[in-house]
């Protein structure tokens, strides 16, 4: 199963930690071994061995957990420019988030959705769009007038064509856009 590219990765995972902790433990009996008889030196020699080679792994999964992260932030970053970029393009335009997928099909796919400037939330059906869309993805779409109207009801069901749809990001990237843009101007 795929996980949601739209949820930044963990940076922390229990193996890690316990790895972390077991390791720390081995070197703390190592050195309470050495600082007692001389037999028990092998013993301590015995855990620095498995405390060094537990802190390596441990090590080496929080480089790979910390690479992740990093890469997936670049990445949604990236998706914002670009929605930022294709929004200023566009005369009308609103946003709505993907609040939650119920059933998908060859066509399209149920969902619910956020209308963001409105806090509306309603059923939609999406179809088929060219970009893979999941929980969580904010949609740049050019709003349909046949369905919805200044100051008229909401339609029970919104249909979302693929021709007004523009581009997606992630909604969990925005706390990175607003560091990124204030690193970016302090510079």
């Amino acid at each position: 199963m795929r996980t949601n590219p739209m949820v930044k990765p963990r940076t922390s995972s229990g193996w890690a930690v316990t790895l972390t902790v077991v390791s720390c433990v081995c070197l703390a009996t190592a050195i309470r071994l050495f600082l007692g008889e001389a037999a028990a030196a092998v013993v301590g020699w015995a855990l620095v061995a498995a405390a060094v080679i537990l802190a390596g792994v441990a090590a080496a999964i929080w480089f790979v957990k910390i690479r992740r992260s990093k890469a997936w932030i670049t990445h949604a970053v990236q998706q914002w420019e670009h929605f930022a970029a294709v929004k200023g393009h566009l005369r009308v335009s609103t946003e709505i988030t993907i609040l939650d997928i119920h059933a998908t099909d060859p066509l399209g796919a149920w969902a619910t959705i956020r209308w963001d400037k409105f806090g509306h939330i309603q059923r939609a059906w999406v179809e088929a769009l060219p970009d893979e869309i999941w929980r969580g993805s904010i949609l740049l779409i050019s709003p349909d007038p046949a369905q919805i109207h200044v100051h008229g009801p909401w339609p029970d069901i919104y249909y979302l064509m693929a021709a007004d749809y523009h581009a997606y990001a992630s909604a969990a990237a925005v706390p990175y856009l607003n560091t990124r843009n204030t690193l970016s101007r302090t510079a």
